[in-house]
Parts: C-alpha cells; structure tokens; sequence
C-alpha cells in the first residue's frame, strides 16, 4: 500500500499514537495490531466484531432451546455457593449446629402438617440441598455438577437450567419428606440426580445412546438402598423431578408458535 505525499498517516481510532496501514475489512478504519482481529476475510477491528457479536440473533438448538455459549456462570456459581455454605457452616456455625439448622428432618408423625401446612421451616427444602456431611462428600458432588452442568448449561440456557437444578432440588426434598422415614438428609445429589435425568431425556429426544448414563446412574441409585448414610430417597425424587422437569420444558417449546431458526 502506498501512501500519497503529504498525506496524514493512518491512525488507529483507538489508539491516536499508532500508525496502521492495515484497515478493517467492515468499516474501512485503520486497525493497529492490538485491535485487529482474524475473519473469515481478512482482518476486522475490535469494535466490528463487538458489534456483529451484539446484532447476532440467539441460535436456537434441536431441542428448541436457546443455546448460551461462553462461561457457564451458574453452574460455577453453584459450585461456589457449596463451597461457601461448607466453610461457613463447618467453621463459623459448627459442624453440629450447621446439621441441626439446615438439614432435612422428616418426621412421620408431623410431616403431613409441615407440607400442606407449609411448617415454619420451609428452608431447608433448599438449605438441605446445600448442607454436605465432610470434604469427600461435598467433593464428589461437585465434581459430577460440573461435568453434567457444564455440557447442560450451554444446551438449555442459564434460566432454564437453573430452574431444573432447583426443581430437582425440591423433586429430592419432597420424596425424603414423604418416604423417609426418619434420619438427617442433606447434599446436592438429589439436583444432581435431575440434571442427570435431564441429560438422559435429551439424549432420548436426540435419539442418541442413553443406555449407558441410564445404568450408571441406576448403580448409584442402587448403592442408595445398600450403602448405610446414602439418601436414595432423595436421589429418587430428584431424578424424577429433573426428568418431569425437562419434559415440561420440552414440550412447552414444541407447543411455541414457529419462530425463525
């Protein structure tokens, strides 16, 4: 490129004190390095590509979610809020005192009264599901919320997932109210067992291979019924509540009048 004598040098919008004789491939504007970036064709400005970022319309996916790429913000922010709830019950509560506040406590004789009454401690249907019985535990639940969250997050969308994780949570809390009977319940595993009920019925509407996540779940379930301390009543009632859960949101997109694709 040849410059014209006594013409100005080109100067990068954003940066007055860098010559480039590189221009944006969209607007024409001189870009230096810092603010070049690759396209399809040639090189496009930081702010073009922000902007086509910003006009770019929502892909909306096979199951007719709204995909959500990028960092999957909820299901780190829940991973953080376990954390937070085991540190601050486990070293400013009180291990103990942390159980008795927020753990799950049916009770044959009075749960009929606390559900359809609504109790004075309708919290810990949600403060159970953040309350983990040692390091392993807490652990081992967040390690599987992250490899089932991060691949689901993206898939249904941050609203949605989030309103799976929870209605799963409260799928488990409602099955340890009814079934069990008696003991402490608390820990993640039964949202964690809806969103992998949530995975399995969207590998089934893909049409994809489920069978295996179904009998390694199923395992888990089992072990629920023979491994003293394992809440299989929750795991139950959180995988229900997941699978309810993204069939309803399934079909409530199907029955959406046609959209654009």
């Amino acid at each position: 490129m040849t410059q014209q004598p006594g013409a100005a040098a080109p100067i990068c919008p954003r940066h007055p004190d860098r010559v480039s004789y590189v221009r944006c491939q969209r607007c024409g504007r001189p870009t230096c390095p810092e603010c070049q970036r690759p396209a399809s064709v040639g090189i496009q400005c930081v702010d073009c590509v922000q902007e086509a970022k910003a006009q770019a319309r929502p892909l909306v996916n096979r199951l007719g979610f709204t995909s959500q790429f990028g960092t999957p913000y909820v299901t780190y922010g829940l991973i953080a809020l376990n954390v937070i709830a085991y540190l601050y019950g486990t070293y400013v509560l009180g291990t103990g005192q942390w159980r008795v506040d927020w753990a799950l406590i049916p009770n044959p004789t009075v749960y009929q009264e606390f559900i359809l009454g609504g109790g004075d401690e309708w919290y810990r249907w949600i403060s159970s599901g953040f309350l983990h019985f040692g390091l392993l535990h807490l652990g081992m639940n967040m390690l599987v919320l992250f490899q089932f969250g991060t691949q689901l997050e993206p898939l249904m969308g941050r609203l949605r997932y989030a309103g799976l994780y929870f209605a799963s949570m409260i799928g488990g809390s409602a099955s340890v109210m009814l079934i069990s009977g008696g003991g402490i319940h608390g820990g993640a595993s039964g949202a964690i067992f809806g969103l992998i009920a949530g995975y399995a019925v969207v590998l089934f509407k893909l049409r994809l291979d489920y069978r295996s996540l179904i009998t390694t779940a199923g395992l888990w379930l089992v072990l629920g019924f023979v491994v003293p301390g394992i809440s299989w009543e929750g795991h139950l009632g959180g995988a229900v509540g997941g699978a309810l859960t993204m069939l309803a949101m399934l079909r409530w997109v199907e029955r959406k009048p046609a959209r654009s694709r």
